[in-house]
């Protein structure tokens, strides 16, 4: 297969295939046209399978012309050749978004990676592929998991980035939002409103430009940062609550050389209180705290660490509401959105 162009058309150099049976043209950013398989289109799109089925002639306002082979030439406006060429990759490989998307992302491969996925969604929506939106939906769930271990481990690789990639990190979080909200994906919502709550604070979210995020979106996010810092503070009790274990004797060593029982050190649990970042879901190691000062038994440490972690799946089943945007997930994933 290589590029060509005859009389008048210009053909996209990876879809000019010889043995073609019609031709798909596109005028942006450039006319540019596809010279594909029409049984292929048919097979993953029942709006191709229902256009082909017609007598495709200028009666039908959907020939534009016949090419020097005579095969049919459908004209689709408003639509681009970077969206349509990612649509047509994805059909003719079926291991398109395992091999060509990133697994882990860097900021500017997260980057490239949803620019590619803005272009080809409102083309695979517009034109009912099917699979290629599966495929779509699948990989935006890589940007926001549906899953609250994918999502602790996301927050860790996302705290991982220099510091100069913020306002990227910002603009990738926002534009998986839109796509997200574009294709009424409304399971994703809770993990993308907790990313923007995580790395914003109040004032930056209120000062995002209303093209970035909505006023009412905005309102859900600083409202649920609000109930998030409240559910912070009830998960960092499990301190005081829950330590020490039975008859537990161990003791531990302050800064200062002064044992205590680990009961009464609180500098952990005060320093995560101050802090204005909401930290929920982020993975807390709990017998690395040396550099904290903390000495635990480790069955106080085992216990400590479950219900942390249980309190997280807690917030974690409440977080659709959190963010007012569904009573549960349940009615989220029946698209009951308030």
């Amino acid at each position: 297969m290589a590029g060509s162009s005859g009389d008048t058309l210009t053909f996209h150099p990876d879809f000019c295939y010889e043995d073609g049976s019609i031709i798909l043209l596109v005028n942006s950013p450039t006319e540019t046209a596809f010279k594909v398989h029409k049984g292929l289109l048919s097979q993953y799109s029942s709006v191709f399978k229902d256009m082909t089925s017609l007598s495709l002639t200028n009666d039908s306002g959907l020939l534009v012309y016949g090419s020097e082979s005579e095969l049919p030439v459908v004209r689709l406006r408003q639509d681009d050749a970077v969206g349509l060429s990612s649509v047509l990759k994805a059909i003719y490989d079926n291991r398109f978004f395992d091999r060509l998307l990133p697994k882990v992302l860097t900021d500017q491969g997260e980057g490239a990676y949803l620019s590619m996925l803005s272009a080809m969604m409102p083309v695979a929506r517009k034109y009912d592929f099917s699979s290629v939106l599966d495929g779509c939906a699948d990989a935006l769930c890589r940007v926001a998991p549906t899953y609250l271990p994918k999502l602790t481990e996301r927050l860790g690789a996302l705290r991982a980035l220099p510091a100069s990639s913020s306002a990227a990190r910002s603009t990738n979080i926002l534009t998986a939002l839109h796509l997200a909200d574009a294709s009424s994906l409304y399971d994703l919502l809770p993990s993308l409103f907790y990313q923007i709550s995580a790395f914003l604070s109040p004032e930056e979210i209120y000062d995002l430009p209303n093209t970035s995020l909505s006023w009412k979106d905005k309102t859900r996010c600083i409202l649920g940062v609000t109930e998030l810092r409240s559910e912070q503070d009830e998960e960092l009790h499990v301190l005081h609550v829950q330590f020490p274990v039975g008859d537990c004797t161990k003791h531990a060593l302050t800064d200062e050389g002064v044992w205590m029982r680990p009961h009464k050190w609180t500098q952990l649990s005060s320093k995560l209180r101050r802090t204005k970042r909401v930290m929920v879901f982020e993975k807390v190691e709990f017998e690395k705290d040396a550099p904290l000062g903390v000495v635990q038994c480790r069955d106080c440490t085992l216990r400590y660490e479950e219900e942390y972690v249980k309190n997280q799946w807690r917030v974690w089943g409440a977080l659709p509401k959190v963010f007012r945007l569904a009573k549960s997930w349940e009615g989220l994933a029946q698209g009951r959105v308030e």
